[in-house]
């Protein structure tokens, strides 16, 4: 029986989390996700529903990554390329740079394929692309795009987040603060 993916608070952090983590973050040629094999749009919502729960509980969310997993942050032109990087990132992500509470406006899956339109809600509570923590509350709009393959996420694109957390951070910040 398919689960739908409902709004959650915290249910999608790993997404921005997947492209956060500085020391995980490769040059944006030459990685590519594993080659497709077919998924039901049933299946596909299984395997997100399965891969959330995970995330919120804590529990073993990077089982649900193929081992090549291509993350890309579109608009920072980044990529993390692994599981192990992926899941490394996610953690840094929560535990470091934010304390947050994403939350999904809108899902889609098809065969192979899930959308979701969230906003990132959080505080700055470490480091984030060089810039220190600042306390501040933030509230982003962004993008995902979920591929996936043999029960696998292989490929992840996020369109806006890194260039609008940025944006939220340094507005009105003044040189040497």
């Amino acid at each position: 029986m398919a689960r739908s993916i409902r709004t959650n608070q915290a249910w999608i952090a790993f997404t921005f989390g997947l492209a956060m983590a500085g020391s995980a973050v490769a040059g944006s040629r030459g990685a590519t996700a594993q080659t497709p094999k077919p998924m039901t749009q049933e299946r596909t919502e299984e395997v997100m529903g399965d891969y959330v729960d995970a995330l919120l509980s804590n529990g073993p969310f990077a089982e649900h990554f193929a081992d090549d997993i291509v993350v890309t942050l579109v608009d920072a032109g980044h990529q993390i390329v692994g599981r192990e990087a992926a899941e490394a990132a996610i953690i840094d992500f929560h535990q470091v740079a934010f304390a947050a509470a994403p939350e999904v406006q809108t899902f889609i899956a098809g065969s192979g394929i899930a959308y979701a339109e969230m906003h990132f809600r959080g505080t700055h509570t470490g480091d984030f692309f060089g810039i220190a923590a600042t306390g501040r509350e933030v509230n982003v709009p962004y993008v995902a795009v979920w591929e996936l393959s043999g029960d696998k996420i292989t490929a992840v694109r996020l369109y806006g987040p890194a260039s609008g957390l940025v944006q939220r951070l340094t507005a009105g910040a003044t040189p040497g603060s």
